[in-house]
């Protein structure tokens, strides 16, 4: 197996691939931090969302973590979603709607290196950086590209459709993000 070990290559992988393949392109991945420290931005207490590439057919963004930062509880839009993890640790945590109440299912630790996938008819996830007093950077790649998704707001106790925007987009800094 030929590993992929840079942005371009995963990109034009991605380019040349159908979105059935997606998963055989993201098993190839050998990424490190070094080689996207030119994409990362970064905030304090929170999470930066910054897009490598966006095309009909997929949308690639660099989630830099900074320390003990989470996801709310969320889908991704029917979408499918991997997670490669490159700098830190992150712990995934899977939840299941029954009878209006939501359940923990499953917990699993990323490291570097490691892989994770996500759809609605799985249920729900939630990140959080987990690395010992150190920032963390996951890669996602959605097939389809997400413009929403439903996030659990927990003081409603109920989840609300929100619209998903960029801290950064190919490099540049967007004027408008969430976190």
């Amino acid at each position: 197996m030929e590993y992929i070990k840079t942005i371009e290559e995963l990109i034009e992988n991605l380019d040349e691939a159908e979105p059935r393949e997606h998963a055989q392109v993201m098993k190839r991945i050998k990424l490190d931090a070094t080689g996207l420290k030119q994409f990362s931005t970064w905030c304090n207490e929170g999470y930066t969302r910054n897009c490598l590439a966006r095309t009909d057919a997929y949308e690639l963004i660099l989630l830099c973590w900074d320390i003990g930062a989470k996801t709310p509880i969320h889908d991704h839009g029917g979408e499918n979603c991997w997670v490669y993890q490159i700098q830190g640790t992150i712990e995934e945590t899977r939840f299941e709607k029954v009878a209006n109440e939501l359940i923990e299912i499953d917990t699993i630790e990323l490291s570097p290196g490691k892989l994770t996938y996500m759809h609605d008819r799985m249920g729900y996830h939630s990140l959080k950086n987990q690395s010992d007093g150190s920032r963390a950077m996951t890669l996602h790649i959605y097939a389809l590209p997400i413009d929403n998704c439903n996030v659990y707001n927990e003081k409603t106790d109920c989840f609300e459709n929100k619209e998903m925007s960029y801290h950064s987009f190919k490099g540049s800094e967007v004027q408008l993000a969430i976190s």
